[in-house]
């Protein structure tokens, strides 16, 4: 398994997914970096064949809830990955679940269970 830092976000690659955290969701400030989009925009353009045709997951496993910040980056992903395929959201909580809803979020991502139930 392949893993890169980019800011606040950890990518882990292998053979079928490539799997996004927040590095440390306890420690979040309010704001996006501003670099973010641009280091995701140079790692997808950097590796854009190894990443075609994987799995795209957003882990919220380490997340009983998420901050406005969470919500940006997670758009983020969403928008710099779509030339890749759809963006699932694994392991979301009820609370996660009801601020998607809430926010109109939940349309822009497929949220999956990470046990197939």
């Amino acid at each position: 398994m392949e893993k890169t830092t980019l800011g606040p976000i950890t990518v882990e690659t292998d053979a079928s997914q490539v799997r996004f955290r927040f590095t440390s969701p306890d420690r979040m400030t309010l704001e996006v970096p501003v670099s973010l989009e641009g280091e995701l925009s140079d790692y997808v353009a950097e590796h854009r064949e190894a990443l075609t045709g994987k799995r795209l997951v957003i882990d919220l496993g380490s997340l009983p809830a998420v901050s406005s910040r969470q919500l940006g980056m997670m758009l983020t992903i969403r928008k710099t990955c779509q030339p890749l395929g759809e963006v699932e959201l694994e392991s979301v909580s009820d609370g996660v679940r009801y601020l998607l809803k809430l926010t109109r979020m939940a349309g822009y991502f497929h949220m999956v269970d990470p046990n197939g139930a």
